[in-house]
C-alpha cells in the first residue's frame, strides 16, 4: 500500500514526535500550523488584559468590593481566570479543525491572513480603544512586540516545539477528563499519608511565616527534585523501549496511517539523539501533566476540607497568629492565607509522592504510567514502518511552505 506521507507526518506531529519526521519536511505548512497558536495568543492576551484590569485596583477599592459584594467579585475573578486557561486552548483547537475542513485554498489563506492582521494590528489598537490597556503604552511598541512574538511562534513551529506543546495541551485536556480515575485510585491512599500533616500545628506555623517569594522558592525546590527524579527514571525507560518492535499490520497500529501497510521491516534503525530526546520529553510532559492534575486535585481537596472543618479561631491557633485573607497568583480567595499556603505545600508534596509511586508501586505504574509507555511503543512501531517505506529519508524531497499552505 502507498502511504500518504503528509498524513504520516501529521500523525507523528499530533503525537508530539516531530523529530521522527525528516528535518527538511518539518517546515511544511508552517503558516497553517502556526495559525491555531496565534489564535491561542490572541485570546490569551485579551483575556489576561481583562483579568489584570479587574485586579489592578487600589486596596481601598478592593476592600469596598469585598465588603459590598465579595462573593460575586470572587466568582467573577475565578470565572475569568478559568476562561484564561480554557478558552484560548479550545479556540486554537477549533481553528485547527476549521483549517483542515476548508478545501478552498483562497479561503484558507484569507483566514490565516486575517488572523495575522488581527494579532499584529487590530488587537493592540482594540485594547487601547476599550481601555484594557493604557494609551501610555506606545502602540508601535505593542505592534513590534506582536510581530516578534509571531516570528518566535513560527520558529517554534518550524523546529517542532509547536507540535510538542499542542500535544501537551491535548494531554492536559485528557487528564482533566480522567480526573475521576485520579480521585478514585490515587487520592484516597495518599490522603492517609498526608492527612495527619494537615493537622500539625508546626507545619502551619512554618508555612504561614514564609514570605510569598520564599514559599514559591520551596515549591520550586520540590518541583526540581521531582523533575530530576522523572528525568532519571525516563532515561532508563527509553533505553528499554528501543528494543521493542512490532510486525506490520499488528492490531496496535489499527486506526493509524500505517495500519494496512505490509512493507517488510528491516532491523530497527538506531534512534537519533534528537529522537531519544523527543520521546523522553513526551513521556516527561505526559507524566508531568498527570502530576499537576493530581496536585491541583489535592489542593482543592484541602482547601474545601479546611473550610469545612477549621473555624477561623482554630486556624489562628494552628498558625500562631491571625491569618490575612488568602490570595493565589494574585487572585483573592475567601479563605485564609494560612490555609492556602498549607494546601499549596501539601499539594506539591503529594505530587512528588505520586511521581515516586508511579515508578515504584506496581498498582500506580499499571494505572498511570504503563498506558503512556504503550502510546510510545505504538509510535516506535509506526516509525519502523515510516523509515522502511521511505528508506532514503536523508534525501527526502523538500516541501515548500506554499505546497502545504496554498495547494
Amino acid at each position: 500500500m502507498d502511504l500518504d506521507r503528509p498524513a504520516a507526518d501529521a500523525w507523528f506531529r499530533r503525537r508530539g514526535l516531530p523529530m521522527v519526521i525528516h528535518r527538511r519536511r518539518r517546515g511544511a505548512g508552517m503558516v497553517r500550523r502556526s495559525t491555531p497558536g496565534l489564535v491561542f495568543l490572541c485570546l490569551l492576551d485579551l483575556l489576561l488584559a481583562g483579568l489584570l484590569k479587574l485586579l489592578d485596583v487600589p486596596p481601598d477599592v478592593l476592600e469596598a468590593r469585598m465588603r459590598g459584594n465579595g462573593l460575586a467579585y470572587v466568582l467573577g475573578v475565578l470565572a475569568l481566570t478559568f476562561a484564561v486557561v480554557v478558552v484560548p486552548v479550545v479556540a486554537g483547537r477549533l481553528m485547527a479543525k476549521l483549517l483542515r475542513a476548508l478545501r478552498r485554498a483562497r479561503v484558507r489563506l484569507a483566514v490565516m491572513v486575517a488572523t495575522v492582521g488581527f494579532w499584529v494590528l487590530v488587537l493592540p489598537l482594540g485594547e487601547r480603544l476599550t481601555g484594557l490597556v493604557s494609551w501610555e503604552d506606545p502602540l508601535w511598541v505593542a505592534v513590534l512586540t506582536n510581530v516578534a512574538a509571531l516570528a518566535v511562534l513560527m520558529l517554534l513551529v518550524r523546529i517542532g516545539v509547536g507540535s510538542i506543546l499542542t500535544w501537551a495541551a491535548r494531554s492536559a485536556v485528557a487528564q482533566v477528563r480522567a480526573i475521576g480515575t485520579l480521585a478514585s485510585r490515587a487520592l484516597p491512599l495518599l490522603l492517609l499519608v498526608v492527612m495527619f500533616s494537615f493537622f500539625t500545628a508546626e507545619l502551619w506555623q512554618a508555612v504561614e511565616r514564609l514570605s510569598p517569594g520564599r514559599l514559591w522558592l520551596v515549591v520550586g525546590f520540590l518541583v526540581l527534585i521531582g523533575a530530576v527524579f522523572l528525568a532519571s527514571m525516563l532515561s532508563d525507560e527509553v533505553k528499554e523501549l528501543k528494543s521493542w518492535t512490532v510486525e506490520p499490520g499488528a492490531p496496535v497500529l489499527r486506526g493509524t496511517p500505517f495500519a494496512d501497510d505490509d512493507t517488510p521491516l528491516p532491523a530497527r534503525r538506531a534512534l537519533s539523539r534528537m529522537e531519544r530526546f523527543n520521546i523522553a520529553l513526551v513521556l516527561f510532559l505526559a507524566q508531568a501533566v498527570q502530576i499537576v492534575a493530581f496536585g491541583v486535585l489535592v489542593f482543592a481537596f484541602f482547601v474545601v476540607f479546611g473550610v469545612l472543618i477549621l473555624r477561623p479561631e482554630v486556624v489562628t491557633v494552628f498558625a500562631g497568629r491571625e491569618s490575612a485573607p488568602g490570595t493565589l497568583l494574585g487572585v483573592p480567595l475567601p479563605v485564609s492565607s494560612a490555609l492556602i499556603n498549607v494546601s499549596v505545600f501539601l499539594a506539591v508534596f503529594s505530587g512528588l509522592y505520586f511521581a515516586a509511586s508511579t515508578a515504584t508501586d506496581a498498582r500506580y505504574r499499571r494505572s498511570f504510567f504503563e498506558p503512556l509507555l504503550e502510546d510510545v511503543k505504538i509510535s516506535l512501531a509506526a516509525r519502523d514502518i515510516y523509515l522502511a517505506h521511505w528508506a532514503d529519508v536523508r534525501r527526502a524531497e523538500v516541501v515548500t511552505l506554499e505546497a502545504e499552505d496554498i495547494p
